[in-house]
């Protein structure tokens, strides 16, 4: 009978949980979840600062007629809108906060002299159509260098996001360069929609849909040639050779020099324990013009962090200036660097009043050792007398304080297979006990 009790109780719990799903995309951070996305937060905005990068905070919402400014017309679908009452203006959730940051340096700073850092940390909002899982919701931390353009501006964001995730943990990753004009210069002469339909084989690196709808457009067989090879440029310093002779005679030969000239500069800084090149990359931002950077790792199955150059973006907002920036995807790079084992359990305390001890006395003598650990920075909380130790444990705390007199308490240590004793202190010595183990 207890069974199925049981049973139908795991029933219920199932059935309320599906009675208020999530968005699609969309997820809940537990305490403990939430705890490891901030630390890394703070590390990686931490690195950015040592680099003389400060943080502004930008909204969650923007006009959309911004956010098309910089990144071109926005598919229907692709991002969230709506129509503010007031305005009856269109806005929308962003999908990128390049343009945002734009927006600030064209108008609240465009008198302070360049070059401009910033760094930001928010949520934007991509809508997905792949049917691989996906997040929609991605937590991101970056940089924009604003007024520095051409290779020492690209080394200085490179230097800064590889600092960032070495700083998280982050120590095997491979630093993935690609150029944001080669794939596009071989299409300049085609229409919006003739380019469209050729990038997305190539961004898939489907050589053979790429060489079929080449075809089918009447491109030449010299540049059907150049466009099927270029997903299979990737690889070493190797490439640029091969690169060169196929690309000889196009728009592009330029573009492969500049992104040499970064791969040169990159690994003889060591900036990376890998460097790879891709010829062939494209992203889905249209504005980037010049070197593409990806940080990837083993374990999210998506770069842990991405940017480039895009020298153009500010023309749009009325303050031509050349650009590069880089964004730490913060739950990637928390799934690469293993951040929850590395981290472990938090120092907090539950403080469990004496079963003695009632009234006026107790109560005091809880407020007492609540307010020495706080006064020490050390998180804590009271518990209610039920099941601390099962409490304690499932709201991962470190410690149980159990008051045993007006001013002394003894300590357990939660550990994986049970409880240590820590011993009985006065109520002063705690903070000094709970900090040393």
């Amino acid at each position: 009978m207890d069974q199925v009790t049981s049973s139908a109780a795991q029933l219920r719990a199932g059935l309320q949980a599906l009675a208020h799903p999530l968005p699609g995309g969309m997820r809940d951070l537990l305490p403990w979840e939430a705890r490891q996305q901030l630390h890394l937060s703070r590390v990686v905005l931490k690195a950015f600062e040592l680099h003389g990068f400060q943080q502004v905070i930008l909204p969650a919402f923007e006009y959309a007629d911004v956010l098309e400014q910089g990144l071109g017309p926005i598919e229907a679908n692709s991002v969230l809108r709506f129509v503010e009452p007031e305005t009856g203006e269109v806005v929308a959730l962003r999908p990128d906060m390049t343009p945002q940051v734009a927006r600030l340096v064209a108008t609240r700073l465009a008198s302070e002299p360049g070059p401009v850092r910033l760094s930001y940390r928010g949520s934007v909002l991509r809508r997905r159509h792949e049917r691989a899982r996906h997040q929609q919701q991605v937590v991101q931390a970056g940089i924009e260098l604003v007024g520095r353009g051409g290779l020492a501006g690209d080394l200085e964001v490179l230097e800064a996001a590889t600092h960032a995730v070495r700083r998280a943990g982050l120590e095997r990753f491979v630093l993935d360069l690609g150029h944001g004009r080669i794939a596009s210069s071989l299409l300049d002469d085609l229409s919006a929609e003739a380019r469209e339909r050729l990038l997305e084989p190539l961004t898939q690196k489907d050589q053979a849909e790429l060489v079929r709808r080449a075809e089918k457009l009447g491109l030449s067989a010299a540049r059907v040639r150049a466009l099927a090879a270029l997903p299979e440029l990737q690889g070493g310093g190797e490439v640029f050779d091969a690169a060169r002779r196929l690309l000889a005679d196009t728009a592009a030969l330029p573009l492969v020099d500049e992104l040499q000239l970064l791969h040169r500069a990159v690994e003889e800084a060591g900036l990376a324990p890998s460097v790879v090149v891709d010829i062939g990359e494209t992203r889905p931002f249209a504005y980037y013009t010049g070197p593409l950077f990806q940080v990837l790792a083993e374990g999210p199955g998506q770069a842990v962090g991405s940017g480039g150059r895009y020298d153009t973006l500010y023309e749009r907002f009325g303050v031509p200036r050349p650009a590069a920036g880089f964004a730490v995807h913060v739950n990637n790079l928390g799934w690469a660097v293993g951040d929850a084992q590395r981290l472990g359990i938090p120092l907090r305390a539950l403080v469990v009043s004496s079963p003695a001890a009632s009234g006026t006395a107790d109560a005091a003598g809880a407020a007492e050792v609540l307010g020495t650990l706080r006064t020490a920075e050390i998180p804590c909380a009271l518990s209610d007398g039920t099941n601390p130790l099962d409490y304690a444990r499932a709201w991962r705390y470190s410690h149980v304080v159990w008051l045993t007199s007006a001013r002394r308490v003894r300590v357990s240590q939660l550990t994986s297979d049970g409880e240590r004793d820590r011993g009985e202190v006065d109520v002063v010595e705690l903070p000094a006990r709970l900090l040393a183990g």
